[in-house]
């Protein structure tokens, strides 16, 4: 009994310990799957998911797009506003030469850049994003959402 006060005294001195807050992750978007423009939501099967804390892309791939789902998504561990009204995403706690930048254009579009080193220089990409409802993606995509982002499923 004598040990039992010991490790509750203990775990209530931890729990009372300051937490070092993690920066709040803040993005110009809302939280949902994102794909290219040109693409049809009911046909998709590629493209990027936030869910309020991570990014990444979501994607089946093969052929004929038979194989997956995978996923590849990545904490988010700040943001901050950047140059041309865009945010950059830092992963890892770390940021290094390329970049990943999101900029809302309209509701439910937005811009999305990525810069990446090439030899003495960095490459700018941009991607036109739309979101995509849940129930406007076709079953196999909303089958991804659930198993990568079940909060988003809905």
């Amino acid at each position: 009994m004598r040990r039992m006060g010991y490790w509750i005294a203990a775990a209530s001195l931890g729990m009372a310990a300051p937490v070092a807050a993690q920066p709040a992750i803040s993005l110009p978007i809302a939280p949902g799957f994102w794909t290219n423009e040109g693409q049809k939501c009911g046909s998709v099967h590629y493209g990027y998911i936030y869910d309020g804390k991570r990014w990444g892309s979501v994607y089946y791939y093969g052929p004929t797009q038979n194989l997956g789902p995978n996923a590849e998504l990545q904490p988010i561990t700040q943001t901050r506003a950047v140059a041309g009204g865009f945010t950059q995403m830092q992963f890892g706690g770390f940021d290094g030469a390329g970049y990943f930048r999101v900029k809302a254009t309209a509701p439910d579009r937005a811009l999305y850049r990525v810069g990446a080193p090439f030899r003495d220089e960095i490459q700018v990409s941009d991607e036109t994003l739309i979101r995509c409802s849940y129930r406007a993606m076709s079953p196999k995509m909303q089958a991804a959402m659930r198993r990568f982002t079940p909060a988003l499923a809905k």
